[in-house]
């Protein structure tokens, strides 16, 4: 959306529920950006409503959060609202700030082809670096921490079967009849998401079990 920045007064949105964080960034960003209409949703579907009414030139998003009010926030949910933003026709600018920054590799071959600005930041990235990753954004460049970026994509069958099996708490027979494949390709993606990981079989310990434990860490489930 760079190209209607001269169009109107910059609008900001900020998808965020922690009240702390609101009245952290919100002085800076109007300090850098005094003419900006600010506007915060701290649920999705309050950033839904608010992009419904009119789109923001930049969109600066948690990836925890409810799905709206007295629910729990949630991984599912940011994740879930980050991918309609990233589909949208119009390509928003999107800044991520949140702690759950490797989540993101989830939706890498999404991000690595998103039409506007992508920049992800930690929350523990100090406030000044913060407005400087917003210009990054509004200039439409993608930048990821390194240790979303160094990541491969994985397949999008591989990231079903881990959330049917850790999420869901399926086995690999209903995984494969609603994936609609047979237990031999269910065992297959097994053995890619594990080679992927870089986990290798033990007598010592259950491999299931590794498996969960590497694709937490790296950010792959919950």
């Amino acid at each position: 959306m760079a190209q209607q920045l001269s169009a109107h007064p910059l609008r900001f949105l900020i998808a965020e529920d922690h009240e702390a964080v609101v009245v952290g960034i919100t002085p800076a960003l109007q300090a850098r950006y005094p003419a900006a209409e600010l506007t915060i949703a701290k649920t999705v579907r309050a950033v839904e409503e608010s992009i419904a009414e009119q789109l923001p030139d930049l969109i600066i998003t948690d990836l925890t959060l409810p799905a709206e009010e007295q629910t729990i926030p949630s991984i599912k949910a940011g994740l879930t609202l980050l991918q309609r933003l990233i589909d949208h026709e119009l390509a928003p600018s999107l800044l991520v700030f949140s702690t759950h920054i490797r989540s993101l590799i989830r939706l890498k071959a999404s991000i690595n082809t998103y039409r506007g600005g992508f920049v992800a930041r930690g929350k523990s990235t100090p406030i000044e670096n913060i407005i400087e990753a917003v210009g990054i954004a509004l200039k439409g460049s993608i930048d990821l921490p390194p240790d979303v970026r160094s990541r491969s994509e994985f397949d999008p069958r591989w990231l079903q079967v881990l959330a049917l099996k850790y999420e869901e708490g399926l086995s690999d027979k209903a995984i494969a009849q609603i994936m609609g494949v047979s237990d031999r390709t269910v065992r297959n993606y097994w053995t890619r998401i594990q080679d992927a990981l870089g986990v290798f079989d033990s007598t010592q310990q259950d491999l299931k079990v590794q498996i969960q434990i590497a694709a937490k860490k790296a950010g792959l489930i919950e």
